[in-house]
Formats: C-alpha cells, sequence, structure tokens
C-alpha cells in the first residue's frame, strides 16, 4: 500500500492481480513521512524500498518556475531544381528539470562482469517483435544500434545524415530522392548497403504495400497505420544501387524524423538479401543491419545479446556486449543493480530515488511520454480521405454516454435541445475536469513529471496558452456537466458505467489508469478497469472496434519533445485505417493532419496546431494526464559516461557512446 495525504489520497492494493485505487477527500495542507523499510530476496541482499512518502504543501503557496528556453535552430533545404521548395522543421522542444537527483547515501557496488560487457535488466519479455519492419522491427534495434537509418538526430540537427548522404525533392514535393552512402558493411556477411535494400524495407513497414513489395505479410510494426497515411500505396524505388526515390501520398515534414530517422516510427534498413536468401523464419529470429552493434543471441521471453562490432563505417564502440536480460518484477531489478548483478536497469520513476540513494546515476535522452485517455470508438468520419471509400463503423450498436454519434444525432436520449454529440462532448468534459492531474504526477510517477492537458501539446513549450487549453481539476463542474449532460447520479450514487483498458499491471499506464477510475468514482462514474496484455486489445484498435476508454500516447505525436509545428492528428484519423489508431476518428483531425503535412511554413504550421489545440480543447475526444520522462539508470562503476543524442521518442540511442570508467 502506498498513501499519501494529499489534497485527496490515493492508495494502490494489489488485489487478485487488479489494481485499485482509493481516492479521500481529506485536506488541503500535505504531510507525510518517509520510511524505509529493508526487504529480504533470494541473494540475501537488503534492498532500501520506500514504502511512503510525503510532500508539505500549502496551497496558499504560489510557485513560480523558470525554464530556461532553447533558442530553435532552423534547418533550411534548397531543392536544386527550377521550383525552390523550402521545408523547415525545428529543434526538439525544451523541457522542464526533472526531480533532482538523490544524492548517494552509499558507494555503487563493484560490477560483476568483465570490464565492457554490460548486462541490462528491463521489464518487457522481448517477444513480440521481429528482423522486419512489417513483423514489428520496431525500437530496440535502432535504440542501441543494430539497424541504422536513412537521417539520425545530432545535437540541435533532428535529421543529420547517416545512411543519406544527400537528397533532392521534386518540384512539387510529391517525392524525394535520396543517395544513399556506399560502403556500408551488413552484418553476418550479407553485402554492401544498396538503394534496393531502403526501398525493400520502406516498402515493407507500409501495411499497403507489405504483403506486395516487403516479407509477404501486412506490417504491424509500431506506427504501421502512420506509415499508410504517408505513403499511401506509393512504392518506393531503388533507381540504380545508389539512389532510391520515396513517393508519398502527403508530404509531412518530419519525413526524415519520425519516418526514416533513428528515433522515429520503424523503418530500420535491414538486408533485402538476408530475407531472400534464409527466408521469413530465420528473419523473424535474427537482425541483419549496417549498425556499431550485430544482434547475436535471442532467447524469446528472456535475453537478447548485442556485440560491438571492432570496427565500423561510423563509430566503433568502446564497450563490448550489452545482454539484456527479461526481469518482470522492479524490486528483483533493483536488487541486481544493488548486488552488481545488473549494470543498467529499467525502473519506474517512483523509485528512481531508491536506486540512486546506493549510487546509481539516471539518465535519458530527455524526452517524456505525454500519457493522456482516449475515447474510442468516435468515429465521426463517413468516407476515406484518400480512397474515398465508405467507412464501415461498428461503434455505435449501444449508445454509450462518451461516444457521441454525427450519423444518428436525435437518438431520443438526449435532454431537450441537446443532440448526441453535445451530449457526449460534456461527458468527455466532465471526466477531463475530474482528475487532478498534479496528484497523479506525484502519486505515481514520484513527482518527476508535469500535468498534460489535451494530447499532443506539452505545457512547457512557449507556444502553450494555459487560459486558452488549460483543463483543470474541478470536480464540482465536472459533477455539473454530467447533470446538465442527462446522467443524474441514482439512488446508489452511479451515473453509468464505463470501462478502461489500462495496460497491465505494474506498468505505470495502468496505476495511472487506475487513479483516474478513482476520480471518476468520486463524481458518480462506475469504472471497470481492464490490465490485459496490449497484444489483447491493439486488434480492436486496429479493426476500429473499441469502445472503452484508454490509457496512451500514442506512437508520434504524444511526446513532450515533439516540436509544435510537426503534423497532428494522424492517430484520430482514418487515415491510418490499415493500422494502429486512438480508436478515434474525426474529420477535423484529418483535415489538420493534411494542412500541417502539406504546409512548408514553419509560423503557418504552428498556427494550424494552434487551431487544432482549440478543436481538442473544446470537443474533448482524449485528454491529458501527465507527462512522465523516460529514464533509465546504469552503474558508475560500469559505465564512466553515455552522452545520448537528443531523443524524439525513445529513452536511450547512441550505445557506441558509452565510455568506460
Amino acid at each position: 500500500m502506498l498513501p499519501l495525504t494529499l489534497i485527496a489520497s490515493i492508495a494502490l492494493l494489489a488485489c487478485g492481480g487488479e489494481r485499485i485505487v482509493e481516492v479521500t477527500v481529506q485536506t488541503e495542507i500535505i504531510r507525510t513521512v518517509e520510511v524505509e523499510v529493508p526487504v529480504e530476496v533470494e541473494k540475501e541482499v537488503p534492498v532500501e524500498v520506500v514504502k511512503e512518502v510525503e510532500v508539505i504543501r500549502e496551497v496558499a503557496v504560489e510557485v513560480v518556475k523558470e525554464v530556461e528556453k532553447e533558442v530553435e535552430v532552423i534547418k533550411e533545404v534548397e531543392v536544386e531544381k527550377e521550383v525552390e521548395v523550402q521545408v523547415v522543421v525545428t529543434a526538439t522542444a525544451v523541457l522542464p528539470a526533472t526531480a533532482t537527483p538523490v544524492p548517494a547515501a552509499t558507494d555503487a557496488p563493484p560490477s560483476r562482469q568483465a570490464p565492457g560487457e554490460l548486462v541490462w535488466a528491463i521489464g518487457d519479455s522481448q517477444r513480440n517483435w521481429s528482423g522486419f519492419n512489417a513483423g514489428n522491427l520496431c525500437c530496440a534495434a535502432k535504440a542501441l544500434s543494430v539497424v541504422e537509418t536513412l537521417f539520425k538526430p545530432v545535437g540541435t540537427n533532428i535529421a543529420d545524415n547517416l545512411l543519406a548522404e544527400s537528397f533532392e525533392f521534386d518540384s512539387d514535393l510529391t517525392y524525394v530522392d535520396v543517395k544513399v552512402r556506399q560502403g556500408v558493411e551488413f552484418h553476418k556477411g550479407f553485402g554492401s548497403l544498396t538503394a534496393e535494400d531502403v526501398a525493400w524495407s520502406a516498402n515493407d513497414t507500409n501495411p499497403n504495400l507489405s504483403n506486395e513489395l516487403g516479407s509477404g505479410q501486412t506490417s504491424v510494426t509500431d506506427g504501421s497505420g502512420t506509415w499508410a497515411g504517408f505513403l499511401g500505396s506509393n512504392p518506393s524505388e531503388a533507381l540504380d544501387d545508389s539512389t532510391v526515390r520515396i513517393r508519398w501520398e502527403n508530404f509531412d515534414p518530419r519525413w526524415d524524423t519520425w519516418f526514416f530517422g533513428q528515433d522515429g516510427l520503424g523503418a530500420g534498413i535491414v538486408s533485402k538479401k538476408a530475407f531472400d536468401e534464409m527466408g521469413k523464419d530465420w528473419n523473424n529470429d535474427n537482425i541483419v543491419g549496417t549498425g556499431p552493434f550485430e544482434f547475436t543471441n535471442w532467447i524469446r521471453g528472456d535475453r537478447t545479446e548485442y556485440t560491438a562490432l571492432s570496427s565500423h563505417w561510423r563509430q566503433a564502440a568502446q564497450i563490448s556486449k550489452i545482454t539484456r536480460v527479461s526481469v518482470p518484477d522492479e524490486s528483483v531489478r533493483i536488487v541486481m543493480l544493488q548486488n552488481g548483478e545488473a549494470d543498467i536497469a529499467e525502473i519506474g520513476t517512483s523509485n528512481i530515488p531508491t536506486v540512486e540513494r546506493f549510487g546509481m546515476v539516471r539518465n535519458g535522452s530527455g524526452t517524456a511520454r505525454m500519457v493522456t485517455v482516449m475515447f474510442a470508438g468516435n468515429l465521426w468520419e463517413t468516407n476515406h480521405l484518400t480512397t474515398g471509400d465508405p467507412l464501415e463503423i461498428v461503434t455505435y450498436t449501444h449508445d454509450l454516454p462518451w461516444l457521441g454519434n454525427p450519423h444518428k444525432p436525435d437518438d431520443g436520449n438526449n435532454p431537450a435541445g441537446m443532440d448526441d454529440m453535445e451530449q457526449a462532448r460534456l461527458v468527455r468534459t466532465a471526466l477531463a475536469m475530474s482528475v487532478d492531474r498534479q496528484l497523479i504526477n506525484e502519486a505515481v510517477i514520484g513527482g518527476v513529471g508535469w500535468p498534460v492537458e489535451i494530447p499532443y501539446f506539452d505545457i512547457n513549450h512557449p507556444d502553450w496558452d494555459n487560459d486558452r487549453w488549460g483543463v483543470g481539476y474541478d470536480p464540482a463542474m465536472a459533477e455539473a456537466l454530467l447533470d446538465q449532460a442527462g446522467f443524474p447520479r441514482g439512488s446508489d450514487g452511479t451515473r453509468f458505467k464505463i470501462a478502461m483498458f489500462a495496460w497491465p499491471v505494474g506498468h505505470f499506464y495502468g496505476d495511472i489508469g487506475d487513479a483516474i477510475a478513482q476520480f471518476w468514482e468520486e463524481v458518480g462514474v462506475d469504472v471497470d478497469v481492464l490490465h490485459y496484455e496490449y497484444t489483447v486489445f491493439r486488434p480492436t484498435l486496429v479493426g476500429r472496434s473499441a469502445t472503452q476508454a484508454w490509457t496512451d500516447t500514442g506512437p508520434l505525436e504524444n511526446f513532450a519533445t515533439t516540436p509544435w509545428d510537426f503534423p497532428r492528428g494522424i492517430q484520430m484519423s482514418a487515415i491510418a485505417r490499415g493500422g494502429k489508431s486512438h480508436g478515434i476518428e474525426i474529420p477535423e483531425a484529418t483535415a489538420n493532419y493534411k494542412a500541417v503535412s502539406a504546409e512548408p511554413d514553419r509560423a503557418a504550421r504552428i498556427e494550424l496546431n494552434k487551431g487544432f489545440a482549440d478543436f481538442l480543447r473544446h470537443w474533448v475526444p482524449g485528454f491529458g494526464v501527465v507527462a512522465a520522462p523516460s529514464l533509465i539508470v546504469y552503474n558508475p562503476n560500469s559505465i564512466g559516461s553515455w552522452d545520448m543524442e537528443p531523443g524524439l521518442r525513445q529513452a536511450i540511442n547512441s550505445p557506441e557512446k558509452i565510455t568506460l570508467p
């Protein structure tokens, strides 16, 4: 149990595999005491676990934060053609400093590994990905520098050349020709990189093309729906050995960052020759990339090994090997750090101060996930923007309070003078207003994050206007809106019931979902929190049949480092059909995504996104909860330094930059 007496106190109890959070309003002044309880584990090594944390705060005190802001850097690309096209992006957003690291009470333990051989304890089971993009090559292979991409972030330049040497747009911005770096060798003796490898990898990422022009299966890689909207059914093609033409359905100024960047969505460049010669099954279990680390061993559900190359075209690593070991229990990961069995570990943000007490060092790329609640099932579009085909809509079989039905706005269940869209808007607004974001930040993620008001837009960005887009915490207003929407409390105090998918127990998305559920219970909404695996829930998102509220970040827009002018909305658009989305399809989101993607002027893109923020605040298809910095911890006796590049999405990158102590 984790009692916190704040404006409302939250207790998290484990019961029969579910997480239950109780909220009781008590006082406006917080009092807390730290109690450290020794825990014994199999190796008889004590671990300090913070059982109770208290923060003393008087709500009458006004706190002013001063945040240094970094000057945005403009990247200009001139196209040598009759018409000059200028595509401008910004540097990554500046985030506020996270909580100050806790001073070590003891020295870090010596590592049990040989110098340069690192053991990394992670919570993931390492079973749901593949060695090629359609099978979900995804994230770790790029973050750990096994595969490389056309571009990568370097300092303030979020799209420096990597496997690309140069590129040139056509005059109408319908495609780009990329010159591929020559002399780059694939791992395992599969020859040199060519433009054909780049084209095959891109086509295999796109679910519209992966069956015919890729691995022969529909792409399920992270962000595959976004790829479908970006490229449409336009294949990438090799013009010669060193030139690939990437043709898109809709231009997107993030083409070189999110789509073909080292910290973006899929499209790691792997060997077509390896797939052709060794087949799908072999490539499911092996990754053939071009990075400074080679994928050398994978025992599904247990461990993966990454061995550094002795030489590399870009940078050889100082360390020799990384072994990532699946350790689902965080308390065991903490013990492994404390006794030197692990050199790096994924630790929940609320427990990072605990491991810092025995000498561990926190680190990260600077990115933060903005956790939001999305109201899946709000399918307001009727036709696909690209094809014009009517969209199958199956989510309005039942009249659910949070689903607005524009296809049948007068359903006989609305208060006089109110259509179904307005009724559902009031319900969603009330649910958003009933959540105390700052309390969740302090109780669930240890106060290292900050509130999020609406999806996609970080409150620390210079363009943020809280008077314009802030939601706030107002349970009294929430109750009034629910009454107005026609859902008064019944004799048992309940207004209606809602299901919420909140990821598995143990993931902080799940803990956040549990906390939100208790705030909703306070305003009379009965919540059924679902804690099963995301792999079970995901097909309902792809199939557009989900009708639950659910905790999400989304694969691209919902990161605090996302520059303000980047397109937003594809996860709320039918453009993404064929892949995962928020389970929401809204014409205004489609229009915004199209308009911002096609706009080469940065200032104009910012203004378009401000209008989209207005729409999100008014209609509340989803609402923000909290931003959680993505962090890992490591043993300073194993790693001297790890200077990562600024991240857009992943917590870590560039292990080749690790130095030995």
